[in-house]
């Protein structure tokens, strides 16, 4: 083949390599070209006299550039397809927070596998499976959003296994994990047959626990343990001096993961610039960006006036058959539907995520907003959080977020 056929056909199988990488090939070459003049002479010889050292260094460089761009090609990490309501797309990000291929064991019959788990230094991100034995075909049927979503009986498979979560724990370098406040899960089923993938998100930072560098999990996701063995009351001896359930012998599947320094890379701001409401006076307390998503605490303060205006209305709350107030009214109820509708949007009022809710909680004082990542370098001089009729939003009601 001709050089510069071979050129024309090498470019187009080949991307553009990160440019730090190109800068380190250019260095090592600029390195590379110093020594040859240094030791000019016999080595000088040789290439004249053949044409092969060139080859070589040719083909070594092409062989050193596909790697590199190998290298550096972003993977492909399922959480992100489960969790792209909350997560939105994989952001450029994610190699650099996330692990692959954690443990593998089999129980009962069972394969079990940690597929996936990644930190971005609030939120810990799993993903699981168990394969069925002696499967033959997928589980589920595909769904709109492109899962496989599971019947009912085929989410039972498990039982025949005495396999599956046991207990509503986990632990980390063997202390007792409670399931934190605005976690959740997907189970789907997946191409290869009798796979269950399970994909979950713990909000780490709701119980106060922060991961670094490498730490133990321990899941009770293996054989299924008697509930009855872990009673508090009939064995106490089970529970430390705070009562806190020490780590089981039995049932577990446990793996390392290394958290690295994300916490590191985890960027607080502090706007608080209230913005006074007919029915509320609310402020953007605190934002979170962290490498894979991004957090917004809204504090909120009910207007007194409002709330005895919604009483006088509505009566003092929701009471029960018998007569007794079971749910007072509160500033929540005044201006939830509000708060729900509220959509973080740039100086120019235009969406951010047009498709994600970004409301996850909220109540009378505070409200939480989790959307996807947002790139330092492309981030808007301005964030608000806006109710949206229509696109540009009106911003003179706006709260703002930067």
């Amino acid at each position: 083949m001709k050089q510069e056929v071979f050129c024309r056909e090498l470019q187009k199988h080949t991307l553009d390599v990160p440019e730090g990488f190109h800068q380190r090939v250019e260095a090592f070459l600029e390195a590379k070209v110093t020594q040859e003049a240094r030791g000019a002479g016999a080595a000088d010889t040789i290439r004249r006299s053949s044409g092969l050292g060139r080859r070589v260094l040719i083909i070594a460089f092409v062989v050193v550039l596909l790697l590199g761009t190998a290298a550096f090609a972003a993977a492909h990490w399922g959480v992100f397809d489960s969790l792209g309501w909350l997560l939105g797309s994989q952001p450029p990000t994610a190699d650099s927070v996330m692990q692959s291929k954690l443990h593998r064991e089999t129980v009962n019959g069972v394969e079990i596998t940690i597929q996936e788990a990644g930190y971005d230094g609030r939120t810990l991100l799993l993903r699981y499976s168990y394969r069925l034995p002696d499967a033959t075909e997928p589980l589920g049927e595909p769904g709109p959003d492109g899962e496989r979503w599971l019947r009912d009986e085929e989410l039972m498979l498990r039982e025949q296994y005495n396999v599956g979560w046991w207990i509503d724990h986990f632990w980390v370098n063997g202390q007792c994990m409670d399931m934190a406040a605005n976690s959740g899960a997907t189970v789907y089923g997946s191409d290869t047959p009798g796979e269950i993938v399970h994909t979950e998100y713990w909000r780490l930072d709701n119980i106060d626990v922060k991961l670094s560098g490498k730490v133990e999990i321990a899941l009770p996701i293996g054989q299924r343990q008697p509930l009855s063995d872990y009673s508090f009351r009939d064995h106490p001896e089970m529970y430390d001096e705070n009562g806190a359930l020490l780590k089981p012998e039995q049932g577990l599947v446990t793996f390392t993961f290394d958290a690295g320094d994300t916490l590191s890379r985890v960027v607080k701001e502090t706007p608080n610039a209230p913005t006074v409401l007919p029915d509320v006076t609310a402020q953007v307390s605190e934002v979170i960006y962290t490498p894979l998503m991004t957090y917004i605490t809204l504090a909120m303060e009910p207007n007194a006036e409002s709330l005895a205006d919604y009483i006088e209305e509505n009566g003092e709350g929701l009471y029960g058959d018998d007569g007794t107030l079971i749910w007072p009214y509160n500033g929540a109820d005044v201006y939830g539907a509000w708060v729900a509708s509220l959509e973080l949007v740039d100086g120019n009022g235009k969406r951010l995520f047009p498709d994600h809710s970004g409301c996850k909680s909220y109540g009378e004082d505070q409200a939480e907003f989790v959307y996807p990542y947002l790139p330092e370098k492309d981030m808007p001089e301005e964030l608000w959080l806006a109710c949206v009729s229509s696109e540009p939003a009106d911003l003179s009601d706006a709260i703002r977020v930067r």
